[in-house]
């Protein structure tokens, strides 16, 4: 089931990996839905991130935020670095090398991916 989320122009611009002049510019002509709320973007858009905690969603925004996910040149494949930076792992929407995703739980670098792949389907939309 799908949720509206909505992110901020620095979390958008992370997922496409642009800068957040060019999500401000997008949201002002209407390639992404998005509404100003106290003088800021807020880009909005449907994930399915039912599988995820909200604990998950939030870590996975943050690494967004910060730049912690990166493509690599396989499509789907990510790069991400663990919560204390010490390592990193090879993340794709179904799976994940990091201790939780070798045990087949949910993590917060798959949620990331999701993340980005629902931005980037809504945008194309």
């Amino acid at each position: 089931m799908a949720t509206e989320i909505t992110l901020t122009t620095s979390e958008t611009a992370a997922a496409f990996g642009v800068s957040v002049r060019t999500v401000q510019r997008w949201a002002k002509n209407g390639t992404l839905a998005a509404v100003k709320r106290a003088g800021r973007w807020v880009i909005s858009f449907l994930a399915d991130l039912a599988d995820f905690p909200s604990t998950a969603v939030g870590k996975a925004r943050d690494l967004l935020e910060f730049g912690g996910i990166l493509a690599t040149s396989r499509p789907g494949m990510y790069t991400a670095v663990s919560s204390d930076g010490s390592c990193t792992y090879l993340v794709h929407r179904t799976n994940c090398t990091c201790p939780a995703g070798r045990k087949q739980r949910p993590c917060y670098h798959r949620a990331a991916v999701a993340l980005i792949g629902a931005a980037r389907t809504a945008r194309a939309a």
